[in-house]
């Protein structure tokens, strides 16, 4: 027999079919059955798979979908008597094939022409907010009226900051009407963690009584990699052996990436794994790590932030960024985002710091993020939002985004 893991089949026939299959096995007395397809599935990244955790126990049916696209067939004669709620996330599809302004045109009123005909169908629409644009936007005028256009048609725009209102204004807004604001989730249990701090420095060949800070994640030069690296430096020729870079993460091609990768090679401050790392080995980096670095030129949310904090690793981030309202209570360093001078300063801080005390800090950050509580939350409020109408959680008061006035109480600065 011919099977599938739900999810894993990437045909629209196996879409439908694994949905209507979740539908019959749904008690006969619980809450009416709501279909809930999101899209794109990413099935390397878990925060939709911890999002979604909670979906069953409150009568949802959570339809993990390749393609927007593909819901133009399974939505067809779709049963008047079935909600509909369909959930769009990374919107980077719509304009990926796009090679020209044109082209990025009709894209986008494809996608728009999709949204008016899934609404047609019955279709209520949700849209999560995880960037302002895209990392490596091409097309920006394009990217902002495809941004417009989702936020025109959606019913509940869920944010995970409340910073994201203002953080966007600049390109779309949000009506505060429709906004939900829910934390990015932690991933307690979603990845190993059974070795300890000193094998993993072990392994990292990080000396004792060094400061380890690690970036993490696809290595891309919108995370600031260079100015990164110049820090580094800078602090390691003044306290040499007392700061290692812990760098671990899929390189893309880039020139600015190239260069960085090169020199950090080489660097006797710097440990360099430039590949995607295997969930196992997440943990040895997490706990060889003193405080995970997220200097990015432009941040909203962050999924290593969430990471760090599940192992209870504190971050080292700037003042402007979008997740600066997670860390309140003091679970990272911050500094103002004025260029390498601020970064270094930033870096020599990090060798005086109360370790300890971060690291306290960012074990109570994780509790307040855990998977259990948000997926549990994010579930009963879009229960309650499909029966009533009614926008759970919205943001009432939008934090600052810049400088020190953007920084929450008890954060280090």
């Amino acid at each position: 027999m011919l099977i599938s893991l739900p999810g894993r089949d990437q045909s629209t026939e196996a879409w439908a079919a694994e949905t209507f299959s979740a539908l019959a096995r749904m008690p006969v007395e619980g809450p009416e059955p709501v279909v809930w397809p999101f899209t794109p599935y990413y099935t390397g990244n878990p925060y939709q798979n911890v999002l979604y955790s909670r979906f069953g126990a409150h009568g949802l049916v959570a339809a993990p979908t390749f393609r927007a696209t593909d819901l133009l067939t399974t939505t067809r004669d779709w049963p008047g008597d079935v909600p509909l709620v369909v959930h769009l996330h990374w919107l980077n599809q719509v304009l990926a094939k796009a090679d020209s302004e044109s082209g990025a045109n009709d894209a986008i009123n494809r996608h728009a022409d999709l949204l008016d005909t899934l609404k047609e169908r019955g279709a209520r629409l949700v849209w999560t907010v995880h960037n302002v644009l895209p990392h490596d936007t091409r097309f920006e005028a394009q990217e902002v009226r495809l941004r417009e256009q989702v936020v025109e048609r959606a019913d509940l725009v869920h944010v995970m900051s409340s910073r994201t209102p203002q953080a966007v204004e600049d390109w779309f807004s949000l009506p505060r009407e429709k906004v939900y604001q829910l934390d990015h989730p932690g991933y307690q249990g979603v990845y190993p963690d059974w070795i300890g701090r000193d094998e993993a420095r072990r392994r990292l060949r990080v000396p004792d009584g060094a400061v380890a800070l690690l970036l993490t994640g696809a290595v891309k030069p919108y995370k600031g990699l260079a100015d990164l690296l110049e820090a580094v430096d800078r602090v390691s020729r003044v306290r040499p052996g007392e700061i290692v870079l812990i760098v671990a993460g899929r390189p893309d091609q880039a020139p600015e990436t190239e260069e960085f990768v090169a020199r950090a090679a080489s660097h006797p401050a710097v440990r360099l794994l430039p590949v995607q790392v295997p969930d196992v080995d997440m943990q040895v980096l997490m706990r060889a790590a003193d405080l995970v670095a997220l200097p990015y030129r432009r941040s909203l949310n962050s999924g290593v932030l969430a990471l760090a904090l599940t192992f209870g690793r504190p971050a080292l981030l700037p003042s402007n960024s979008g997740s600066l309202p997670v860390v309140e209570g003091g679970a990272a360093l911050v500094y103002p985002p004025d260029g390498v001078e601020a970064l270094t300063d930033a870096v020599f801080r990090c060798l005086d710091a109360d370790l300890g005390a971060l690291d306290r800090a960012a074990e109570a950050a994780g509790q307040r993020i855990d998977r259990a509580v948000i997926a549990e939350r994010f579930a009963a409020d879009m229960r309650t939002w499909v029966d009533t109408g009614v926008v759970p959680s919205p943001v009432d008061e939008v934090a600052p985004v810049d400088g020190a006035a953007g920084v929450p109480p008890g954060v280090s600065v």
